[in-house]
């Protein structure tokens, strides 16, 4: 008997920490393309990234516009060695251009923490 009540322990403990780490959407609309990333939403806590090449000597042009209502929003863009390159800002609209310094798998993550609002990035290599 104790067994059981072992395992239906351990089945309950798994499950509480794979469910508190799933993304959390309540009523969100997003798209997301080749060159650009959306999303409009009453509750966002989760991440929604785009991985994209460049070679040494290119420059990526990020167009991005943000509305946060409630909770955290971030923007950020990492290089090849996971580092951050630019942080986007939130509750704000403009246009970054960084260069490529080596050649590798480059990044856009927006992450969200308990947010409601919206944001949309555009983004292309030149």
């Amino acid at each position: 008997m104790n067994k059981k009540w072992m395992t239906l322990g351990i089945l309950i403990i798994m499950a509480s920490v794979l469910l508190t780490s799933c993304d959390k959407k309540i009523m969100y609309v997003g798209s997301s393309t080749k060159s650009k990333m959306s999303g409009s939403y009453k509750f966002f806590t989760g991440t929604e990234e785009k991985k994209l090449s460049m070679k040494s000597g290119e420059t990526l042009s990020i167009d991005y516009k943000s509305k946060v209502e409630e909770g955290q929003l971030s923007m950020k863009l990492y290089g090849p060695d996971n580092q951050v390159l630019t942080e986007l800002g939130t509750n704000k609209s403009g246009t970054e251009k960084v260069q490529a310094d080596k050649d590798g798998k480059y990044r856009i993550e927006i992450k969200g923490e308990d947010t409601k609002g919206s944001f949309k990035v555009a983004f292309k290599v030149e």
